[in-house]
């Protein structure tokens, strides 16, 4: 009788611990995931006369297989892939065949050096009339660009615009050539060819009117010690730049210094820059709202976030800009600076 209990105490053990077992999930791995191939970027734009624009596909991070404690690192793919992207949802113009008149693709190498240097071809196919393409990303490589020269004098009519002109670009699927490859399919590029007849574009300040000059340094000397010390003897010319998505203001000094870039030597003006992002910027119109945003180095070395608000109005080519600063707990009045196209 003892062993008969022992007998049915063991089988009810084995079943229980056959019931926990069912239970069990394998952890994945890292091999277990795909290396995933995405855009780069959102989005950009450039000025409407601007003759091209490119975009990037990159392999997104991972798990550094060497030390996994250090959190992710690019793992370049062991072998090419073919990936198949489409550009579509294009607003603005009859046919992207209008305004994208060739493409080629590349990646970077070196500082100074690309593929295209090396006449490494990436097999780059596009079909205007579809928008759809093809390209090679090579193993052994994080990121390539593919860059599209596009019809510069379509959009370029002197008129200020205010219909969307847009084109978007998506990964559609690839060929992994026996890896575990995937894309995302979902993100999208967006592309706008920017008005210059709008808020966009490069605006100068002029340094010999000493009154503005000083608006400008009661304005941006708030963030930027330099600029707080600066002389109109010492500024060559003073530029505002509206990019996409970002401010620029840019000092141009007498002073100059040499420069060495890919083995060359040259002889350029120092600047002084000042950027922020656009956290709005009514750029749909002639005259908004606007406001910006960046950061910058405080004594401590620490970095500080500043801002920047206020409006804009242009009048023949002029552009009125009228901004008040706040950065670590100071802020400045409302300052109107006067710039010319």
């Amino acid at each position: 009788m003892k062993s008969l209990k022992y007998l049915l105490f063991a089988v009810l053990l084995l079943t229980a611990c056959d019931k926990k077992n069912d239970n069990l999930v394998t952890p994945l791995v890292e091999d277990d995931f795909p290396q995933v191939l995405l855009l780069s970027d959102e989005g950009d734009g450039e000025l409407e006369d601007e003759d091209k624009f490119s975009f990037k596909i990159t392999l997104a991070d991972r798990a550094d297989p060497e030390n996994k404690e250090l959190g992710g690192k690019v793992v370049p793919l062991a072998a090419d892939v073919t990936v198949n992207f489409e550009v579509s949802s294009f607003k603005g113009f009859p046919a992207l065949s209008s305004y994208l008149l060739d493409a080629k693709a590349f990646y970077e190498i070196d500082d100074c050096t690309t593929s295209e240097d090396k006449d490494i071809d990436l097999h780059l196919v596009f079909d205007k009339s579809t928008g759809k393409g093809s390209v090679t990303f090579p193993k052994g490589v994080e990121e390539i660009e593919i860059e599209f020269e596009t019809d510069e004098d379509l959009f370029d009519d002197n008129v200020f615009n205010t219909a969307a002109r847009k084109l978007e670009i998506r990964l559609t699927s690839v060929n992994p050539n026996g890896q575990k490859v995937a894309v995302n399919d979902h993100n999208t590029f967006e592309y706008l060819p920017l008005d210059d007849e709008a808020i966009y574009g490069e605006y100068e300040l002029d340094v010999d009117d000493q009154e503005q000059f000083q608006s400008y340094i009661d304005l941006f000397g708030l963030v930027n010690d330099e600029v707080k010390g600066l002389k109109p003897g010492d500024v060559d010319e003073i530029k505002i730049e509206f990019q996409y998505g970002e401010f620029k203001a840019i000092v141009v000094l007498k002073e100059t210094e040499e420069v060495e870039e890919c083995g060359e030597t040259e002889t350029v003006n120092k600047e002084i820059e000042i950027e922020g992002e656009f956290e709005d910027l009514e750029d749909d119109k002639l005259s908004g709202d606007l406001e910006f945003v960046g950061e910058a180095e405080q004594e401590s070395g620490l970095e500080v976030e500043f801002t920047y608000k206020g409006s804009f109005k242009l009048v023949n080519g002029k552009l009125e800009l009228t901004l008040q600063g706040e950065f670590d707990d100071e802020e400045t009045d409302e300052i109107t600076l006067i710039l010319n196209k």
